[in-house]
C-alpha cells in the first residue's frame, strides 16, 4: 500500500569508565554532558511534534496561511541542500554551480510542496496525535526519532526520522515511512535519472513534478 509523504517538522556515544577517582570524576562529569544532550533532543522533539499539530491544527489561521507556515517549518527543520546534493549521487560533483543551484531549487519546491499538499489539502490524513516511541543513538553524530502518527481517518503510520547532531543544530536527513527511506529511494531514482539524462534531465523531470498537483514524494515517476 502506497503512503503518502507524511512529514513532520517535529525532530552519543557510549563512554568508557575508568576505575580511578580521576577517571572516574571524568565520566561523571562526561555522564552529565551526556544526560543534557540527551534531554536537549527530547526537548528538540516533542517541541517540534508539538508546533507541528498546533499549525495543522489552528483553525483561526486560513488553509493559505497554514501552508505559508508549515513550508517555512519544512525549511527549517529539514536539511534539503543536504538531501538534495546526496540523492544526485555523482552527478552533483560534475555538475557547474548554475546547474546545482537550479536543481538544488527544484528539488526544494518539489520537497516543500508534496509535503505541503499531503498534509494539509487531504483532511482525512491530516494528524490528529504523534506518539514518540523513542530516541535512538548512533554513531555518526545522528539520532532516529521512532514515531507513531495517527491520522483524521484513524490510520496509524509508523514514521522514523533520521537527524543529524551539529553542536546541538539538528537537521532531519531522512524520513522513513513504514520502512521506506525517502533518502534511499530518492538515491535511487535520482542518481540513476542524471546518470541516463545528465542534471539536465533530471532538473526538467522536477520541473515537470512541480507543476503537476499532489506529487508523492516517496514514490516519484521517473518516466
Amino acid at each position: 500500500m502506497r503512503k503518502r509523504f507524511l512529514m513532520l517538522l517535529t525532530m552519543m556515544m557510549p563512554l568508557l569508565l575508568a576505575v580511578d577517582d580521576c577517571r572516574a570524576d571524568g565520566a561523571d562529569n562526561l555522564g552529565s554532558l551526556q544526560d543534557a544532550k540527551s534531554h536537549t533532543r527530547e526537548e528538540f522533539v516533542h517541541g517540534m511534534a508539538s508546533m507541528t499539530l498546533a499549525i495543522l491544527q489552528d483553525q483561526k489561521k486560513t488553509y493559505g496561511e497554514r501552508k505559508v507556515v508549515l513550508r517555512r517549518a519544512f525549511n527549517n527543520v529539514v536539511d534539503i541542500d543536504w538531501i538534495a546534493k546526496f540523492v544526485l549521487g555523482h552527478a552533483w560533483n560534475s555538475a557547474n554551480d548554475v546547474e546545482k543551484q537550479s536543481y538544488t531549487e527544484q528539488y526544494r519546491t518539489f520537497l516543500t510542496e508534496s509535503y505541503v499538499s499531503n498534509f494539509a489539502e487531504n483532511p482525512d490524513k491530516r494528524i490528529k496525535d504523534i506518539k514518540i516511541l523513542g530516541i535512538q543513538d548512533t554513531e555518526d553524530n545522528a539520532f532516529i526519532v521512532n514515531t507513531n502518527m495517527q491520522l483524521a481517518d484513524r490510520e496509524e503510520i509508523r514514521v522514523d526520522y533520521r537527524v543529524s547532531d551539529h553542536n546541538d543544530k539538528y537537521k532531519v536527513i531522512d524520513i522513513v515511512i513504514e520502512n521506506v527511506s525517502l533518502l534511499a529511494t530518492h538515491r535511487a531514482q535520482f542518481s540513476e535519472l542524471a546518470a541516463n539524462r545528465g542534471i539536465d534531465g533530471v532538473i526538467m523531470r522536477l520541473k515537470a513534478m512541480n507543476e503537476s498537483p499532489k506529487v508523492d514524494a516517496i514514490n516519484v515517476s521517473m518516466q
